[in-house]
C-alpha cells in the first residue's frame, strides 16, 4: 500500500507546530486523518514489500506524536490529541481498538483532573466512543472495558452528583447532559459490569427527571430526557432475567408518587374517583401550602406550592411517557391497570364551566388563589396524560384495542378542557387518529357525535391557516331596549379610521406538524368512521376544508366514502374539485377513470359552489343546555337545538348550496347536498338517450329540444315537516332522481300498453 500524502502532510504538521497553536488547526488536521482510513485500518508489517515500509513508519509516528500531546502538560495539546483520537478510533477500527488502552487511560486522566471543561466533555465523548467499538470483540472488552469502565463511571458520577442545597452545579447543564447519555449509552452494552452502580446512579439523577420551579437549579428540557432514558434503562443491569420485573418495579413505584403528588395537587376538589387497583389516599394537610417529595436516596427532591407540585405530577406523567417509548432487555408485564386508573383521575378533573359547576364539588377548606393555580396548571398536567396514552397506544397497538374505547372517551373529555391550547391540540390530533385507526370502523353513532367538536377544530385550524377564517369585526355600538345609551368603553381608535384592517389580517399561523397531524386526521374522519354516523353538517365541513385547502389525501378519501343519508341517498361527490386542483395526477387520474357521469342531475352543472361560504355558521359550536353522560363520564355530546321554518330559510340564504358537478360512483346521488335547496314545486325529468348523458331539468309544459330524450312526469315533492327520520332541513327538498335503465323500459312499456 503507497503511502498517501495527507498522512505524511499530518505528522509534518504536528512536529512542526506548537501545541498551543494546535487547537485552532484541528479541523485541518481531522480531515487529513480521515482520508487516511484506508492506511490507518490495514494491518501493518514490519517486512513487506511496495514501500509499505514508510507506511508503518508514519503510522508508528503519528500514534507516537499522539500519545505525547495527550501526556503533555499543554490544555491545547490535550485537547488536540482528544479530537485526534476520536478520529482515529472512528476510522482506524481493530487496528486501532487494539492499541488503544493507553488512550483510554489518558483520557480518564483527563475526566478526573481538574481543567478546561470542552476537554472534559469531548473526553467522555471520546471514551463512549470506544467502549461502543468494543462492543464488539469480546477479547478486547476484556483486556481494555472491563477494567476501566468502574473509573469511568466513578468520575461521571462525581460531575452529575446533586449539589447540596443551596449550590449551583459544578459542570454546566449541557455537559452534565453529555455525561448521562455517556452512562445511557453504555449501560445496555456492559450492564453486568455497571450493575454495582445502578443504585448510585438512580441517586444522583433524582433531581433531574421531574424538576420543579422550587428546586435550586433550573434543568432543562433536553437533559430531563436524557435523565429519564437513564433511569429507564437500569433494569438492564438486574441479574439474570430479572429485567421485566424490575421494569415494572420501577413502574409501579412511579404511579405511586403520581398519586401521592396528585393527592396534594388536586386537594381543592373533593373527587369523586375511586380507584379500582385499591390505591388509598394519604392523610392530606390543608393547612399550608402543598408539598411533597423528601431527602431521602429513593425519593424524589422536596416541593412546596401548587405550582411546583403541578410540575412534579407533569414530569412523572412524562416518565411514565418515556417507560413505553424506550426499549426493554426482555419482556415486560404493563399494569395497564394502574396506568388507566391513574389517567381515569387525571381525566376526571376538569374546570368549572356552564352546566359543570354541580359536578364539580370544589373544597371549601382551599382558598380561591389556589384554586385558580389548580385551574392555570391543569391543562399542562392534561397534555402529560395524553403523551402517556399515546405513547401507549403506539407502543402496544393492536395489543390495546379492549381499551381504546375508554381511552376516546378519556380523549375527547380532556379535549373540551385544553382546546386552546395549539400543543395540546396536536397532541389529541395524533392521538385520535391513531384510535381511529384501530376502532373506528366499530364506533357508534353516540361515539362519532362525540366527535364533533374535534371535527370543527380540525377544520378551523386548517381553514385558519389557509386564510379563510378570519377574526369577525366588532359589531356597533347600540342603545339598550330602554332607549338609554349604553356607556362608552375603551376600544381601539385605530379601528375606526380603518375599518376594512380586519380584512387585510393575516391568516393564523400553526406549526407544520400541527398541520401534518390536523390534515392526517382529516382524512382519518372519512376513511375510518362509518359515514352514515356523521351528520351531514360534519360532512360537509370536512368536505369543505379538504377543497379548501387543497388537501388530495382527504378528497380522495371523500370520493371513496360517499356520503348517504337516511333515505340511502348519495350526495355530491368532490371529484370536480379534485380534478380541478390535480389534473395530472396519477391517482386522480385512476380515482376519475373508473367514475362515470350521472344520466340526471344537470342542474348541478348549471351552478358553481363556494366551498367558503357559510364556514363560520359550520364552525359556530351549538347552544347547549345540559350535558350527556356517555360511558359513565360527564362530557358533553350535544345537539344542535331545533329552529323554526323561519329562520331556517333565512339561514338557507346565507349558506351556499353543496352542488359540485354532477358524479356518482355507480349509485344515485342528490343534488344539493351539504346545503339547503330551494322548495320546487313541479319538475319534469328529462332522461337521456345513450349518446346525451346529461340533460337539463325542464319546466312541466315546455318542450325539449332533443327529440330522442322521453319525457316522464314526476309528481310535485313537499318537504314532509313531520317526518322526523329523514336527515334533510325543514323547508327544503330533495330530487330522486331516477337513472337506471330498467326503470326507464318498464315506464316505456307503461306508456305503451295505456296507449294501446
Amino acid at each position: 500500500m503507497s503511502l498517501p500524502p495527507d498522512l505524511r502532510v499530518l505528522c509534518r504538521r504536528l512536529a512542526a507546530t506548537s501545541p498551543d497553536d494546535l487547537p485552532r488547526l484541528c479541523p485541518v488536521l481531522v480531515n487529513h486523518l480521515l482520508r487516511c482510513g484506508p492506511v490507518l485500518s490495514a494491518p501493518h508489517e514490519p517486512k513487506t514489500k511496495d514501500n509499505s515500509s514508510d507506511v508503518t513508519v508514519h503510522v508508528h509516528k503519528l500514534k507516537t506524536q499522539i500519545n505525547t500531546l495527550l501526556n503533555g502538560k499543554s490544555n491545547n495539546g490535550r485537547f488536540t490529541a482528544v479530537v485526534l483520537i476520536k478520529a482515529m478510533v472512528d476510522v482506524g477500527g481493530w487496528e486501532c481498538l487494539r492499541l488503544s488502552e493507553p488512550w483510554v487511560r489518558g483520557l480518564l486522566s483527563i475526566i478526573q483532573r481538574p481543567g478546561p471543561v470542552a476537554m472534559k466533555e469531548l473526553a467522555i465523548v471520546t471514551v463512549t466512543r470506544i467502549y461502543s467499538l468494543l462492543h464488539g470483540y469480546q477479547t478486547l472488552v476484556r483486556e481494555i472495558a472491563s477494567p476501566t469502565i468502574p473509573s469511568f463511571v466513578n468520575a461521571c458520577l462525581q460531575l452529575i452528583k446533586t449539589p447540596a442545597s443551596g449550590q449551583p452545579l459544578k459542570l454546566p447543564t449541557t455537559t452534565v447532559e453529555t455525561v448521562v447519555n455517556a452512562l445511557a449509552t453504555i449501560v445496555p452494552l456492559y450492564p453486568t459490569t455497571l450493575r454495582p452502580f445502578s443504585a448510585q446512579i438512580r441517586s444522583a439523577l433524582r433531581g433531574y427527571i421531574a424538576p420543579t420551579s422550587s428546586d435550586d437549579t433550573v434543568v432543562p428540557q433536553p437533559l430531563r430526557h436524557a435523565s429519564r432514558r437513564l433511569l429507564i434503562s437500569l433494569p438492564y443491569t438486574a441479574p439474570k432475567n430479572g429485567s421485566g420485573e424490575e421494569w415494572a418495579k420501577a413502574v409501579d413505584s412511579y404511579i405511586k408518587d403520581c398519586h401521592s403528588t396528585a393527592d396534594q395537587v388536586f386537594r381543592a376538589i373533593n373527587e369523586s374517583w375511586e380507584s379500582t387497583v385499591g390505591y388509598i389516599a394519604g392523610n392530606i394537610n390543608y393547612d399550608g401550602e402543598p408539598g411533597g417529595g423528601g431527602s431521602a436516596a429513593e425519593e424524589l427532591p422536596a416541593w412546596s406550592g401548587l405550582p411546583a407540585g403541578a410540575e412534579r405530577l407533569s414530569g412523572l406523567l412524562e416518565l411514565l411517557a418515556n417507560f413505553f417509548r424506550s426499549p426493554t432487555k426482555s419482556p415486560v408485564a404493563v399494569p395497564l391497570g394502574s396506568l388507566m386508573d391513574l389517567v381515569a383521575r387525571v381525566a376526571a378533573i376538569v374546570p368549572p364551566g356552564s352546566g359543570r359547576e354541580d359536578r364539580i364539588q370544589l373544597n371549601p377548606s382551599i382558598g380561591r388563589e389556589e384554586k385558580d393555580e389548580l385551574w392555570s396548571a391543569l391543562p399542562d398536567i392534561h397534555v402529560a396524560v395524553l403523551e402517556l396514552l399515546l405513547a401507549m397506544v403506539n407502543r402496544l397497538g393492536p395489543s390495546i384495542t379492549s381499551l381504546t374505547r375508554d381511552i376516546l372517551n378519556h380523549t375527547v373529555r380532556i379535549f373540551k378542557t385544553v382546546a386552546h391550547v395549539p400543543s395540546a391540540r396536536e397532541v389529541v390530533y395524533t392521538l385520535a387518529q391513531e384510535l381511529l385507526s384501530l376502532i373506528g370502523p366499530t364506533l357508534d353513532k353516540l361515539a362519532v357525535e362525540s366527535l364533533t367538536p374535534l371535527i370543527q377544530s380540525c377544520c378551523r385550524d386548517l381553514l385558519e391557516s389557509a386564510g379563510y377564517l378570519q377574526d369577525t369585526a366588532r359589531p356597533a355600538e347600540s342603545q339598550a331596549s330602554n332607549g338609554a345609551k349604553k356607556p362608552q368603553s375603551a376600544g381601539n381608535a385605530d379601528a375606526f379610521l380603518n375599518p376594512k384592517a380586519d380584512n387585510t389580517a393575516s391568516p393564523i399561523s400553526h406549526s407544520p406538524s400541527h398541520l401534518q397531524t390536523a390534515s392526517a386526521l382529516l382524512s382519518s374522519f372519512l376513511s375510518h368512521l362509518p359515514q352514515s354516523h356523521l351528520s351531514p353538517d360534519s360532512r360537509g365541513l370536512i368536505d369543505r376544508t379538504a377543497i379548501l385547502t387543497a388537501d388530495k389525501r382527504a378528497m380522495l378519501a371523500s370520493c371513496l366514502h360517499p356520503y348517504k343519508d337516511s333515505n340511502g341517498r348519495y350526495y355530491a361527490s368532490v371529484i370536480p374539485f379534485l380534478t380541478r386542483a390535480f389534473p395530472r395526477d396519477q391517482e386522480v387520474e385512476v380515482l376519475r377513470s373508473n367514475l362515470r357521469a350521472a344520466k340526471g342531475g344537470a342542474a348541478s352543472t348549471e351552478m358553481m359552489w363556494e366551498p367558503q361560504t357559510g364556514l363560520e355558521e359550520m364552525l359556530k359550536e351549538p347552544e347547549k343546555e345540559e350535558e350527556q353522560t356517555f360511558s359513565g363520564l360527564n362530557w358533553g355530546t350535544t345537539t344542535a337545538a331545533r329552529e323554526d321554518g323561519a329562520e331556517e330559510k333565512e339561514e338557507s340564504s346565507r349558506i351556499a348550496p353543496f352542488v359540485p358537478r354532477a358524479m356518482e360512483i355507480d349509485t344515485p346521488f342528490v343534488s344539493g347536498a351539504f346545503g339547503k335547496a330551494a322548495a320546487v314545486e313541479e319538475t319534469v325529468v328529462a332522461v337521456a338517450s345513450e349518446q346525451t348523458p346529461m340533460s337539463p331539468l325542464k319546466r312541466k309544459g315546455e318542450d325539449l329540444d332533443s327529440g330522442k330524450a322521453k319525457k316522464v312526469e314526476a309528481e310535485a315533492v313537499k318537504a314532509d315537516e313531520e317526518d322526523g327520520d329523514s336527515d334533510s332541513d325543514e323547508g327544503s327538498i330533495q330530487i330522486d332522481m331516477t337513472m337506471d335503465d330498467d326503470e326507464e323500459d318498464e315506464e316505456d312499456g307503461e306508456e305503451n300498453t295505456g296507449g294501446d
